[in-house]
C-alpha cells in the first residue's frame, strides 16, 4: 500500500543477500487441473501466499524477485486458459524508465495482466478489472528482507483464486473480465499510473475497478471481523451490491468514503478518470511495512472470506444489465458513522482494560483524539441522519485517528 509517510523506504529495493534462506524455500506450487470450480480454501490461498512471501523473491523489490513473481502469476493465467491483456507484448505491460546516457532504453517496471472474454455480443467490449498489485519493498540495506505478505501477496491470491473460479465456470460472464497485478504501487502508483495512460482499449470502457490491499489482517490488530470497503459511494449501486453479497458470520463489512483515506492504492488513477471503483481492506497493523508482514501472520480463513465477497461483486459486475455510474457528489450514510463509532468504541474498551500484549494503553493525546471521534459519531448516531456539514469534521477526524492512534 502506497502512503507519502513512508515514501523514503523505497530505497529498500536494494541489497540481494540471504542467499542461504533462498535454497530452503518452496517451488511455486501448482494448480491442480481438477479445481476450476472448487471453492475458495484457506489452504490454496496459503500456498500462493507462502510462495510470493518467500526470501526467495527478495520482498518482490529486486529485479530477480519480481521476476520470479510475474513468472509465478503467468502461470496461473496460462493455466486457467486466461487471454493475455496486451495484445503482442502478451501478459506483461513494460513501464518505461529513463533513457540512458547512450540513448539506451530502461524499464522501471512491469504490469501484468490477462482476460476473461465477455459471452454478451452487446456488453462484451465493456470491461470489469479485478486488480491487486504484486510489488513491494525488497530488501534494505541490512540485507531485511520485507516479505509484504498481507501488503500485497495476500490481494494477490484472491484475484488468481478468483480468475479460477470465473475461468471455471462453463458460462462465461457477459462483460469481460481483466485480472491485473501492477507493478510500482509502492512507488507513487507509478504502475497503475502508466496503465491508465496506456491502457489496451479506451478507459471509459472499464466499467467498475476493484482493488483489494491487506485484507489478511486487521486495523492495528485489533479484535474485530471487519473488512473495509470504500469507494462504493461513488458509482450508483455499489454499496447495496456488496451489502447484498451473503457473507460468514466471521467477516463483517463496514464501509468508508474515500475521502477519509486519500488516494491509497491502485484506484487512484481510475478515480481520476471517473472509472467507479472499489477498495477492500483491512486497514494497517503495526506490521506494515516492516520485515514482519511474514507469511505466518496472515488469516487465511479471513482471506478467503473476502475473496468470495469480492467473486460475488465481480459476478454481479459482470453480468447486470446496467452498470453502476459515476456519481459526482456523493452522499454518505449513517452505516459509515457506525463504522467509525464502532472502531472508537472498542479502542476505548481496550484502554480501559489496561491494553494487551498486541496494543499498549493509549497515549494522553490518543485518548483525547478516540474520544473526540466516539462523541462526535454518537451524536450523529443520535441524531439519526448525516448532515452535509457533518462531513468536513468527521473526515477530519478520521484522518488524525488514522494518523495517532494506528
Amino acid at each position: 500500500m502506497y502512503f507519502p509517510r513512508i515514501a523514503v523506504l523505497c530505497c529498500v529495493i536494494g541489497s540481494l543477500s540471504g542467499a542461504a534462506a533462498l535454497a530452503r524455500e518452496p517451488e511455486a506450487p501448482k494448480t491442480a487441473p481438477d479445481s476450476a470450480t472448487a471453492e475458495i480454501a484457506p489452504t490454496v490461498l496459503k500456498r500462493h501466499v507462502e510462495y510470493l512471501a518467500s526470501p526467495k523473491l527478495e520482498g518482490r523489490g529486486t529485479p530477480r524477485g519480481k521476476q520470479l513473481a510475474l513468472d509465478y502469476i503467468r502461470g496461473r493465467f496460462e493455466e486457467l486458459h486466461l487471454a493475455p491483456l496486451f495484445g503482442d507484448s502478451g501478459f506483461i505491460q513494460d513501464i518505461p524508465g529513463p533513457v540512458g546516457k547512450d540513448g539506451a532504453k530502461t524499464v522501471l517496471g512491469r504490469n501484468i495482466g490477462a482476460w476473461l472474454p465477455g459471452s454478451d455480443p452487446e456488453l462484451r467490449d465493456e470491461y470489469i478489472i479485478l486488480s491487486a498489485h504484486y510489488d513491494h519493498l525488497g530488501i534494505d540495506k541490512e540485507g531485511r528482507i520485507y516479505t509484504g505478505a498481507d501488503d500485497n501477496a495476500g490481494s494477490v491470491a484472491m484475484m488468481l483464486e478468483v480468475a479460477r473460479r470465473l475461468a471455471g465456470d462453463p458460462q462465461r460472464p457477459r462483460r469481460s473480465v481483466v485480472f491485473l497485478s501492477c507493478d510500482l504501487e509502492e512507488r507513487m502508483l507509478w504502475g497503475s499510473r502508466w496503465f491508465v495512460a496506456h491502457p489496451p482499449w479506451p478507459i471509459k470502457q472499464v466499467k467498475l475497478f476493484i482493488t483489494a490491499e491487506m485484507i489478511g489482517r486487521t486495523l492495528g490488530n485489533l479484535p474485530m471481523k471487519t473488512i473495509f470497503v470504500l469507494g462504493a459511494e461513488r458509482g450508483s449501486g455499489l454499496r447495496d451490491v456488496v451489502n447484498g453479497v451473503p457473507v460468514p458470520a466471521e467477516l463483517q463489512v463496514a464501509h468508508l468514503g474515500i475521502d477519509v483515506v486519500g488516494t491509497r492504492s491502485d484506484y487512484g488513477p481510475f478515480q481520476g478518470e471517473k472509472v467507479p471503483f472499489l477498495f477492500f481492506s483491512g486497514g494497517e497493523h503495526p506490521d506494515y511495512h516492516t520485515p514482519r508482514d511474514t507469511a505466518d501472520r496472515v488469516d487465511y480463513a479471513r482471506v478467503a472470506n473476502v475473496s468470495k465477497l469480492i467473486e460475488g461483486v465481480c459476478r454481479w459486475a459482470a453480468a447486470t444489465d446496467e452498470a453502476p455510474q459515476w456519481i459526482d457528489r456523493p452522499t454518505h450514510e449513517l452505516d459509515e458513522i457506525r463504522t467509525l463509532h464502532g472502531i472508537t468504541d472498542l479502542l476505548l474498551k481496550l484502554d480501559d482494560a489496561g491494553g494487551d500484549s498486541d496494543r499498549p494503553k493509549l497515549t494522553q493525546v490518543q485518548r483525547f483524539t478516540v474520544t473526540n471521534m466516539h462523541q462526535k459519531t454518537a451524536q450523529i448516531l443520535e441524531r439519526g441522519t448525516v448532515l452535509p456539514a457533518d462531513r468536513p469534521g468527521i473526515v477530519r477526524n478520521a484522518q488524525l485517528l488514522l494518523l495517532t492512534v494506528f
